[in-house]
């Protein structure tokens, strides 16, 4: 029953909107007369103006004229299933149809809430570079809506072409693109300065798409300036405190270094004498082998301890900041630019530690370079120089040969930073240091997590002994930290099962790689054996590098066009 003062119309309407499906009502040239809450969320409708849209024109087929149950695809390519229940054919002529998504489009939304939750702006393309995927962040950072960008081509959307166009490029050159920065302009005309990183999206070893993860770069800024402020502000509070002993401004000292390798113990002799002098020194060592505790360390026993000790990772800063951030700003030199030192100011008569300046872009390390020669550097917008006395103290995690050869870092700058050289020996090769190592580490997590473990087994000293450790030294201190959080209130020994997973499953690839190529090399020549087990490394970094050539070749070190022909030479497959 309805109400005397309510028209059939309207209780029609009422009928629909309370059904639990998408109800869809259209007139005969496919514009719509009514539609339900659930069919106007399916199809990705406004409320407020779905009157008399043309629905043909959402689909790429066209709609059923006779009673039917087919899945029909939206121009945005998503699935739905339609089913014609109804048509009237007297004067007011119209059809009715049900709408449902697909289980395909059902998971599609599942990721979309998820992706739609979160903080990272995130779009997506398919691999002609036409726009799939565009969060609600990256909605608010770019200034677009999400129906005016889903479709359409990623070099329409904004001021880039195939070749500038980071998505574009990943999947030409299927390769990854880590902390890049990128300024562009939307469609729309508003200008960003973003850092992303984007990847090539793959199915079944080909490339479907690519993705980026974008973070903005102006709130970058803003927390870098903050940073140097207070760094300053601190500056200047210490030196107004007067006070016999000098400040601390390191954590480390030579005592922390543990070890007692030959090749450790020759690093440090040829630290401590570098500690004496005044020259620019330059610290190769694989990522966790502690090349910050001996640039601490230099610090502490050279003439400049008690002066500020100040850090930065070049690689962690964008391109556009780095050069304010080291040498200062005036202001005017930017937009938004006001006064400010730069961290060759704030360490003025101590020591500078330029963390990964493999990383540092080229143009800057010539301007780096100028200033270490002359002493002299010259703020971002300014027109005089300032006289600065820093040490410089510079990092790197790859060898330095090989840096210069991928042109990573200049060979003159290298010169210049290099007036002492030492390099950091890996983990794996001083295993004698991991027994005091690690009782070091035991130590420091039973004050932490209040245990009382008192060693390991000899079975897990085997396996830390055998295990390659590309962590090094913070590998193995996150491997007992890892023990001592599993291990119940009641154990004090670390056994096999304590330790994390991935280095007893290292240790058994490493022996079934060994017991495979020992069965297949019997009876062989040495150059078809050196083949089984060079095979056999290639297979093992491109399984540990999920077939990322790139990366594969990075850890080989080797170049990616070595691999590839290594792969092709191996008939190896994924």
């Amino acid at each position: 029953m309805y109400k005397k003062d309510e028209s059939l119309v309207g209780l029609v309407s009422r009928i629909i909107n309370n059904i639990r499906q998408g109800v869809l009502v259209i007139n005969d040239r496919n514009r719509i007369l009514d539609i339900n809450e659930k069919a106007l969320k399916i199809l990705d409708l406004e409320e407020s103006n779905y009157k008399n849209i043309d629905v043909s024109k959402l689909f790429r087929e066209s709609l059923p004229k006779k009673t039917t149950r087919k899945t029909y695809t939206l121009r945005d390519d998503r699935k739905i299933k339609i089913r014609f229940v109804c048509e009237q054919k007297n004067k007011a002529k119209y059809r009715v149809l049900y709408i449902e998504k697909t289980k395909k489009m059902l998971k599609k939304d599942i990721l979309e809430s998820i992706l739609n939750s979160i903080d990272e702006a995130i779009m997506a393309c398919d691999e002609n570079g036409y726009m799939t995927l565009y969060n609600k962040a990256t909605q608010e950072l770019d200034g677009i809506i999400k129906e005016k960008v889903i479709g359409r081509h990623v070099t329409k959307l904004y001021n880039l072409t195939e070749e500038t166009s980071l998505m574009m490029q990943a999947m030409k050159q299927e390769r990854s693109f880590i902390d890049t920065h990128q300024t562009y302009i939307t469609y729309t005309g508003k200008r960003l300065n973003i850092v992303c990183n984007t990847y090539p999206l793959y199915q079944e070893g080909e490339v479907i798409g690519g993705v980026s993860i974008i973070r903005d770069n102006s709130k970058i800024q803003e927390l870098l300036e903050e940073i140097v402020d207070l760094r300053e502000s601190v500056s200047k509070k210490s030196k107004k405190v007067e006070s016999k002993k000098p400040t601390e401004k390191t954590k480390y000292r030579f005592s922390n270094i543990i070890g007692s390798s030959s090749r450790l113990r020759e690093t440090i002799k040829y630290a401590k004498k570098a500690a004496r002098s005044d020259s620019s020194v330059l610290i190769y060592g694989e990522t966790g082998t502690g090349k910050e505790l001996f640039s601490q360390s230099i610090h502490d026993s050279s003439d400049r301890r008690g002066k500020p000790f100040v850090a930065i990772n070049c690689a962690a800063i964008p391109e556009n900041l780095l050069e304010g951030l080291l040498f200062g700003t005036e202001k005017g030199a930017f937009s938004g630019a006001i006064e400010r030192p730069g961290l060759f100011e704030q360490a003025q008569e101590g020591t500078l530690l330029l963390d990964e300046i493999n990383s540092m872009p080229l143009g800057l390390q010539s301007k780096l370079l100028r200033a270490l020669q002359e002493g002299r550097i010259r703020r971002l917008g300014a027109v005089d120089e300032k006289s600065v006395d820093v040490r410089v103290i510079s990092n790197i995690n790859i060898k330095p040969s090989k840096a210069i050869n991928e042109n990573k870092l200049r060979q003159d700058l290298f010169y210049r930073l290099s007036g002492v050289s030492l390099e950091i020996p890996p983990l794996r090769e001083r295993k004698e240091d991991i027994p005091i190592l690690t009782n070091m580490f035991i130590n420091k997590y039973n004050k932490k997590i209040k245990m009382k473990v008192t060693g390991m087994s000899s079975k897990v000293l085997d396996i830390f002994n055998k295990y390659c450790w590309p962590g090094n030294v913070r590998e193995l201190e996150h491997s007992i930290e890892t023990a001592l959080n599993i291990m119940g209130s009641n154990e004090s020994m670390i056994f096999e099962k304590h330790i994390p997973f991935h280095i007893i499953d290292s240790i058994e690839d490493y022996k079934k790689d060994m017991k495979n190529i020992s069965e297949k090399s019997y009876n062989n020549t040495l150059s078809e054996t050196l083949n089984l087990v060079e095979k056999q490394l290639l297979i093992n970094a491109l399984d540990e590098n999920g077939w990322n050539i790139s990366h594969a070749a990075d850890n080989l070190g080797i170049h990616r066009q070595a691999l590839q022909y290594r792969i092709k030479k191996h008939n190896i497959k994924k």
